[in-house]
């Protein structure tokens, strides 16, 4: 265990997340949040995995599992990317992986539990995520927790047949 809420719980990432991983990852109702969909193997899955232990050891970012606190049940990852201990500055990610976990409650308290630990365990001072306008649900998340939106890209991305803006927020350390 690292990190605990009430609901989730913040686990270091592993080889033995790997089957939870495949069966979220290739759903393209979750990808269509994230990046353009493009179905991973299991051993580019591995080769994640492993990337994201080795980044994690160096401190260049990190991966963390979301589990459901009282079953240990496998929710989906939140991470941090780039980790700039100049500027004491990251990007973050989330993913919820199986849609009848979705409007719960699990990836703000996820989210919490992460900005809580990047702030005062880790001594960031900015976090900063994107998200596409459509994700509305993430949208009502970030600024719950505090982000506030500073640009936007403008038909960045292709998803599901046409270009999306893509969004980015960030929020300062108090």
């Amino acid at each position: 265990m690292f990190l605990e809420g009430d609901y989730v719980r913040l686990v270091p990432i592993e080889r033995r997340h790997l089957d939870d991983i495949l069966k979220g990852w290739n759903n393209p109702q979750l990808r269509r949040f994230l990046d353009p969909f493009v179905p991973h193997s299991r051993e580019f899955e591995e080769q994640w995995i492993t990337r994201a232990i080795d980044s994690m050891k160096s401190l260049r970012s990190l991966t963390f599992v979301i589990e459901r606190r009282q079953t240990k049940e496998f929710l989906g990852t939140v991470t941090t990317t780039s980790i700039d201990w100049m500027a004491r500055s990251t990007s973050i990610g989330i993913a919820i992986h199986r849609q009848e976990n979705w409007g719960k409650g699990y990836g703000t308290e996820a989210l919490q539990l992460l900005i809580d630990y990047l702030f005062n365990g880790l001594n960031l001072r900015r976090v900063e995520l994107s998200v596409y306008p459509f994700n509305e649900r993430a949208m009502r998340v970030y600024k719950k927790l505090g982000f506030v939106e500073f640009g936007r890209a403008h038909q960045k991305r292709f998803v599901e047949g046409k270009y999306e803006d893509v969004i980015y927020m960030e929020l300062f350390r108090d």
